[in-house]
């Protein structure tokens, strides 16, 4: 405690909690969690740097006028009570001051927050509500703990060679992100997608209330937001809010999730790598630019990267197919299919690949990964990561888990030192790994120079990010 006390005496310190608001989005709880945690408020800037923002320069304003406010009333009551008394406890009551700077800085938020902003986006829902009412076009809601974004990019890709489409932009999945969206659309769409988030229990229930989806891809189920939802079947009956609305509607489940796997019935189409039941997948080849296959009469040569990529294409052909789309049409969506940014994305560093994968984060995708980098030829594997964020009381399990799925498909790892590292490098250890561990505790320093650390012939897979308000 007293460490962290000190650390709040530095010049930075007052940057440090408006780049973490920055961070968090200025979630509160998010923060507030963030400042439980936090050790050394130091060494928190690792990643990024403050971005000075009207709302950051308004909400240091705030700090300042409170400063100059409080120091001037302590300072003009021990000076009329005039006593030792008064002014030892002047001081005490100066040396409180960085203490509350982190929550003085939540009063402005909360303020705008529901004086202001509040009401502006519940005007912008309401409108949004009413305005899809009215749209003619096809709506389909993706949920899941992991894969929705790279599910919904291809859904768009593979259905825009013959239909006009509109899709969520980025990782928006929540209300206000989803009002925006359907506001900024023309109408004259004939498709409509929406990536819907789940970060608190009834969050599906409620966003399915407002687009009314008309079709619905859960893409797998795992511990990602464990934290919030407390339990793996809190969160299974949370993105199971979409079968329950959609109720006879079409419903296409990735069977090679294990729980999905058990929730096949006749209201469903389940997809996997094997293609779905009227497309097989037959003559995979994996490369680290490219995966091709045949699908049921298309030949699909796709720049998306590994095996768990083909069963969402196999379900987006299948629903092109029943939508009406023709055979050349569904071949002109094929061919525009594009690796995502962040998501298995390579790129050639010095005669090194680099497989960018540092939106993924969660275990499924970990195995995908790795199961991508075991079938790929090169002089060295080296795998990145900083481990897993939200994982409960199922962090050190988990992390221990990437531990063992390293063993035999890598020939060096490289953590990014925090507090769950640790789990996976004593995994490691434990098992008797044959290769290279390397700790970093400059992330920001270590990606700048990647090239100083790659040689020609590497693959280096970069799985998971951690920002700063993960300790």
């Amino acid at each position: 405690m007293i460490k962290k006390y000190c650390s709040t005496l530095t010049l930075n310190y007052e940057r440090t909690l408006l780049y973490m608001l920055q961070q968090v989005e200025y979630d509160i709880p998010q923060y507030l969690k963030w400042l439980h945690r936090v050790k050394d408020f130091r060494t928190v800037a690792r990643r990024g740097q403050m971005v000075p923002t009207l709302k950051v320069q308004l909400l240091f304003l705030c700090l300042a006028l409170f400063v100059l406010v409080y120091t001037g009333l302590i300072f003009w009551v021990a000076m009329s009570v005039n006593t030792i008394l008064s002014y030892g406890l002047a001081i005490v009551a100066i040396l409180c001051l960085p203490l509350l700077a982190p929550f003085v800085l939540i009063a402005p938020l909360t303020i705008g927050r529901y004086v202001v902003q509040k009401p502006l986006e519940w005007n912008t829902i309401n409108m949004a509500k009413q305005y899809i009412k009215g749209h003619g076009g096809y709506k389909i809601a993706i949920v899941g703990s992991y894969g929705k974004t790279s599910a919904k990019e291809v859904l768009r890709t593979v259905l825009s060679g013959g239909r006009k489409v509109a899709a969520t932009p980025g990782n928006i999945n929540q209300a206000l992100g989803l009002a925006r969206f359907i506001m900024s659309t023309k109408g004259n769409e004939d498709i409509l997608i929406f990536e819907l988030g789940e970060y608190r229990p009834g969050d599906i229930a409620k966003m399915c209330e407002f687009v009314d989806p008309d079709a619905g891809f859960i893409t797998g189920i795992n511990d990602a937001h464990l934290e919030s939802f407390k339990t793996t079947q809190n969160i299974l009956d949370d993105i199971f809010s979409l079968k329950d609305y959609l109720k006879n509607q079409p419903l296409y489940l990735n069977s090679d999730n294990e729980v999905l796997a058990r929730e096949d019935d006749e209201h469903t189409t389940m997809y996997s790598e094997d293609g779905t039941e009227n497309n097989v997948v037959t003559n995979v080849k994996i490369g680290a630019f490219d995966t091709t296959f045949s699908l049921g009469k298309f030949k699909v040569d796709s720049g998306l990267l590994g095996r768990h990529n083909i069963g969402i294409v196999s379900a987006a052909v299948e629903l092109a197919q029943k939508m009406g789309l023709s055979d050349g049409e569904i071949r002109a969506g094929l061919k525009e299919l594009r690796p995502f940014e962040h998501r298995m994305q390579p790129y050639d560093l010095n005669g090194a690949t680099i497989i960018d994968d540092t939106y993924n984060g969660n275990l499924d995708g970990v195995r995908a990964g790795l199961r991508l980098l075991d079938e790929l030829h090169a002089s060295r594997r080296i795998y990145v990561t900083p481990g897993l964020v939200e994982q409960g009381d199922k962090t050190e399990v988990n992390h221990r888990a990437i531990g063992q799925l390293l063993l035999g498909k890598v020939d060096e790892v490289v953590l990014m030192r925090n507090s769950v590292t640790g789990y996976i490098a004593d995994e490691l250890a434990r098992a008797g790994f044959a290769g290279k561990l390397t700790m970093v505790d400059d992330p920001l320093g270590f990606y700048e120079n990647l090239d100083k650390f790659v040689a020609v012939g590497d693959i280096v897979l970069m799985q998971n990010d951690w920002t700063d308000n993960y300790a």
